[in-house]
């Protein structure tokens, strides 16, 4: 093929990871490296004390005794679940014996947030995540119930904990806040180039004869490209181009 579009890596174009990289370190925070989700590291730590797990209780927060798992204390939230059909309910905390304590359980919780693209399209989403240092339920509910405890019984809190408590489960990061406004995936930007022609679609898929390619094989976690929006037309220029020398090769 004839020249090829050049995007500046991290100024025209950005990965996922890039850009929960910036929503992360907006609200002052760093993701986790290696983490198999969109993790921050640990923003504020607590050790449940006789206090904190009374604060807990009251809300509904409780230990429950397990006869059937020695060695462990168990917290469950026993407040109203949102049922998902097929699955049990995942609703409490697990904490092993500190090794060689005798009877000291390993009561931390480790408030971290988690990050995603919004579906909406407005920007990154930031939710809160309470985790104990061996087993944490994974439904939103009781984390945001653990977290905003945690974060309301303590006037020191970080201000990203106090803005999650604050809010109804999430907060967002939206791509104006982070100089990005206009920003698009860059296969939606593949659908308004074809126009939404399946045919012509599947045949530039088949033959791989853009670059930047819009739907890249062999995508990594992470990897997806988004295009800012000064980079568009640069890149819908360079992908006419292609695709006319394409039809010019097909012709000759």
């Amino acid at each position: 093929m004839g020249s090829k579009s050049v995007l500046l890596m991290g100024i025209d174009a950005l990965t996922m990871l890039d850009l929960l990289k910036k929503a992360a370190a907006y609200k002052g925070l760093k993701l986790q490296e290696g983490a198999s989700a969109a993790y921050s590291e640990p923003v504020k730590v607590y050790e449940l004390d006789d206090k904190l797990l009374a604060v807990l209780a009251e809300r509904g927060i409780r230990r429950h005794l397990r006869p059937d798992a020695k060695g462990i204390f168990t917290l469950a939230d026993e407040n109203f679940q949102e049922k998902v059909p097929g699955y049990a309910p995942s609703n409490y905390w697990n904490f092993k014996l500190v090794e060689g304590s005798g009877d000291k359980f390993n009561l931390y919780i480790s408030l971290v947030v988690g990050f995603r693209i919004s579906t909406e399209g407005h920007g990154i989403v930031l939710w809160p995540r309470a985790q104990s240092p061996f087993l944490s339920p994974v439904d939103r509910l009781p984390n945001f119930r653990m977290f905003k405890a945690l974060a309301e019984s303590d006037k020191d809190a970080p201000a990203v904990v106090k803005e999650l408590a604050a809010s109804d489960g999430s907060i967002v990061v939206t791509w104006s806040d982070l100089g990005l406004g206009g920003i698009r995936r860059i296969e939606s930007l593949f659908v308004e180039f074809t126009g939404g022609n399946g045919i012509l679609m599947s045949t530039i898929n088949r033959c791989g004869i853009l670059d930047p390619y819009p739907i890249p094989r062999n995508q990594q976690p992470g990897e997806e490209l988004f295009i800012t929006e000064s980079a568009r037309p640069k890149v819908l220029r360079a992908w006419r181009a292609q695709l006319k020398e394409f039809r010019d090769c097909l012709e000759a």
